[in-house]
């Protein structure tokens, strides 16, 4: 069975992240070993640059914060989804700081710069915006979603949901929730 990580990046208890979660949560069902993770609930401190996870060659970090306790999660997953909305025309700034800790996974001695337990994982970012361009969003989540391919992931799909701002009305936009299914089925394949 696969192990599936569910990043929420959202700090809307009530919002689009959240409901789409607990429905994608629902069909993993006993299909695939599921953890979440909900950023906004969490203690995920900045990276530091100190440097020190890089003389110990095993993705670890000297901060003692819940990202610190993912890092094992993380690497040992087959596939991650990262659901949040965008700001500013960018990731949310604890999700920036999340992907920042991932330099937790880099090794300047290895050729592909990763000392990953896996190199083979998905990653999914689904993203909301609420107003604006989501074919521009939607480049803007491809490109900093390559850079998790440190932490592993090398092959990821991006989407982004428009004029999703009211909270909860993900559930009811059908051809974004058949890009939720289509990404939920990549991830188990």
């Amino acid at each position: 069975m696969k192990k599936i990580l569910i990043v929420n990046a959202s700090k809307r208890r009530k919002g689009n992240s959240y409901a789409l979660e607990a429905r994608i949560v629902e069909q993993l069902q006993g299909k695939a070993e599921v953890a979440t993770f909900n950023i906004g609930e969490k203690d995920v401190r900045v990276c530091m640059a100190c440097d020190a996870c890089k003389r110990q060659h095993t993705p670890n970090c000297i901060q003692k914060d819940d990202f610190t306790a993912l890092i094992p999660e993380i690497d040992s997953c087959d596939a991650m989804m990262i659901l949040a909305p965008v700001h500013w025309d960018h990731f949310p700034a604890q999700l920036k700081a999340f992907l920042d800790r991932t330099y937790s996974f880099m090794d300047f001695t290895q050729p592909d710069f990763s000392m990953a337990g896996r190199k083979d994982k998905k990653l999914a970012g689904y993203f909301f915006c609420g107003f604006g361009p989501a074919d521009v969003y939607t480049q803007m989540v491809e490109a900093n979603l390559k850079h998790f391919a440190t932490a592993g992931f090398r092959d990821y799909k991006a989407h982004v949901a428009g004029d999703a701002n009211v909270p909860g009305s993900i559930l009811d936009k059908p051809d974004d929730l058949k890009a939720a299914d289509e990404m939920v089925a990549w991830l188990l394949a």
